[in-house]
């Protein structure tokens, strides 16, 4: 028996109206995505679907994982060490050192390097271990689209720098300006280089590698969103000066993790996502820091205290407001999310 576009079906089998997978005939639920067979056909993000690429074995998500986070911090640190001792054995100064690792710039620089490794053992693993496309973790099959990038950190920046105008406003008290040319020259010099590749990398693993491992396993979409955004909090608890600021710094990474992943599974890529990503560190480490951040201690434009408290309302808020402007014309690309 043909079908109409010529191609020879077998009447034992059925395809899954879902994803796809051709199973046998007596199946009830799809051997691959666990749907039940005859229901109606997946409308849901397709994003999650580019996992299905190349080989999914467990064994090479979990060497991925050791390669990408493990191995390249492992050889990061050797070639540091390396540096370091280069240095100490021209100055004779352990205090040297010291300074080099207390120093904010030369912190940024060795994140910079850590996320630059991690890069390349990310792309060698989905290339030769999943046999993948390493832009199936960025989009559905559209070539990488710039604007995109581009629009989400425009929206994201001017969302940022109202609150900001909002919050001077109601307490100038709070605020403190401190510009030192030299200082911040060498940090926006540095920052555009690092954040761009720190911001796209958690994008690329976040977003794109373990959202779409979580999709190969999670029926729901949204259950994905949250399972994932839960662990990219996590990954940030670290970045607090005590407990209090943890939490608060563990809760607003969720809610950005939560945007960021909503933003990527209804706009099905995450060249959005990167956009806003990329902007929010830049701004926080340039325009607006708190000495109570991960990354204090920076001579950025205008420093005030983090209310812990306070904060994540206003990040909802401000969340909110982006979902609002970037698809207020496309409802039906957010719901597909909570399929």
């Amino acid at each position: 028996m043909e079908s109409g576009r010529g191609i020879k079906e077998d009447p034992g089998k059925v395809n899954c109206p879902w994803c796809g997978t051709l199973n046998r005939g007596t199946a009830r639920f799809c051997i691959f995505c666990g749907r039940r067979l005859g229901d109606q056909a997946y409308n849901g993000p397709r994003f999650l679907f580019n996992a299905r690429e190349g080989n999914n074995s467990l064994w090479r998500y979990i060497l991925t994982i050791i390669l990408t986070l493990g191995v390249s911090s492992i050889l990061t640190g050797i070639i540091l060490g390396i540096f370091l001792g280069i240095i100490l054995l021209l100055s004779h100064r352990t205090s040297d050192i010291f300074n080099m690792l207390s120093n904010p710039f030369y912190l940024l620089i060795i994140a910079g390097m850590v996320f630059f490794v991690a890069y390349i053992f990310l792309y060698l693993s989905v290339r030769f271990l999943h046999n993948r496309s390493f832009k199936s973790l960025i989009n559905t099959g559209r070539e990488i689209d710039w604007k995109r990038i581009m629009r989400g950190a425009v929206v994201w920046f001017s969302i940022l720098s109202i609150f900001d105008i909002i919050y001077f406003i109601v307490s100038p008290g709070s605020f403190r300006f401190s510009f030192e040319p030299h200082s911040f020259f060498i940090l926006s010099f540095i920052a555009l280089i690092v954040f761009p590749i720190q911001a796209s990398f958690e994008e690329v693993f976040f977003r794109g590698y373990l959202l779409q491992a979580f999709g190969l396993i999670l029926k729901s979409p949204f259950l994905v969103l949250v399972v994932n955004s839960l662990i990219f909090a996590g990954f940030h608890w670290w970045n607090g000066s005590n407990l209090t600021m943890s939490l608060s710094i563990v809760t607003s990474a969720f809610i950005i993790g939560l945007m960021l992943g909503l933003i990527t599974l209804a706009d099905d890529g995450i060249e959005l996502a990167v956009g806003i990503h990329i902007i929010n560190n830049l701004y926080v480490s340039l325009i607006h820091n708190s000495p109570d951040s991960g990354i204090g201690n920076l001579p950025s434009l205008v420093v005030t205290p983090q209310d812990p408290y306070l904060s994540p309302i206003i990040l909802i808020a401000a969340v909110l407001t982006a979902i609002f402007i970037l698809f207020r014309n496309r409802r039906e690309d957010i719901l597909k999310v909570f399929k």
